[in-house]
């Protein structure tokens, strides 16, 4: 049974004294993601993230990644029990026979360790952006009190708020002009994009990516984060922290609104998006 954090005991030091005390910490396990179709497997990823929601993950990593369009391109994934390595550490996709694809393209290991992403891949032509989800329009207006409910939302999420060792990706659903979020999805990870691509996975499962809403990222915002929102058809990014140049070039490019350093009350709109913003 996989769990998401672990007790570990640390020291406490202060001027006056050295206390042994315990101390929650956010579990960190490789997950290696195979492809079959008919008779041929090859290794997709190895990832490192924090056990838990492996189904969404490898869901929204397939399709951020464009290797997959939809759900139903999935035939089933499971994890691989007669392994000699741990079983709940490798899955198996078994991608739909009617599904072209070429698997020998994936000959080379695609690692993305924790805080990495797309490692390797330079500039916006190399990764060929491809957007796979019309765009969900919202029609909402931000301001300084909402982004601060934003803030605090994402620090109560559970992992967070026991270990501080994790990043938040959540989507705010907008439901007849009002924010829903009692209802609205949130996950972890130790890595910021797995937490996006459970996201992801979790909207291609239940709702195939149907849902408008605000997504909402607990860290700085990287290229690799827009292009998945990307893909996924979000039209308004609210972040904590600071944006990459390549990242608020994607956003422009692609008219999504993007939003970063969301705290202290005060918030900076990156790109041409001036209506969102009540006055």
């Amino acid at each position: 049974m996989t769990q998401d954090y672990t007790n570990v005991n640390r020291y406490k030091v202060r001027p006056e004294s050295i206390d042994l005390q315990q101390d929650p910490v956010a579990e960190e396990e490789p997950l290696l993601i195979q492809l079959r179709q008919q008779e041929k497997s090859q290794v997709f990823s190895l990832t490192m993230r924090t056990p838990g929601y492996d189904k969404e993950l490898t869901y929204g990593l397939l399709f951020s990644e464009g290797v997959i369009a939809d759900k139903n391109d999935i035939e089933s994934i499971e994890y691989l029990t007669d392994s000699s390595q741990d079983p709940e550490n490798i899955l198996e996709v078994r991608l739909n026979d009617s599904l072209s694809i070429d698997l020998s393209r994936f000959e080379r290991h695609h690692a993305s360790y924790s805080g990495c992403g797309l490692c390797g891949k330079t500039s916006l032509q190399a990764l060929e952006l491809k957007q796979s989800k019309a765009f969900k329009p919202v029609d909402f207006k931000l301001d300084n009190a909402l982004v601060e409910q934003l803030k605090m939302l994402l620090a109560k999420q559970p992992l967070f708020s026991l270990t501080g060792g994790v990043h938040a990706a959540g989507l705010i659903y907008l439901q007849n002009g009002q924010l829903d979020i009692d209802n609205s999805p949130f996950y972890e990870d130790v890595g910021r994009h797995n937490a996006l691509d459970k996201l992801i996975g979790h909207e291609l499962i239940k709702t195939d990516i149907k849902q408008s809403g605000l997504l909402v990222l607990s860290g700085r915002i990287g290229f690799e984060l827009v292009q998945k929102a990307i893909m996924a058809g979000f039209s308004v990014i609210v972040a904590l922290g600071a944006p990459s140049h390549l990242a608020i070039r994607a956003a422009n490019q692609f008219d999504v609104a993007l939003i970063g350093f969301a705290k202290d009350k005060s918030f900076n709109l990156y790109t041409s998006h001036r209506d969102l913003i009540a006055e």
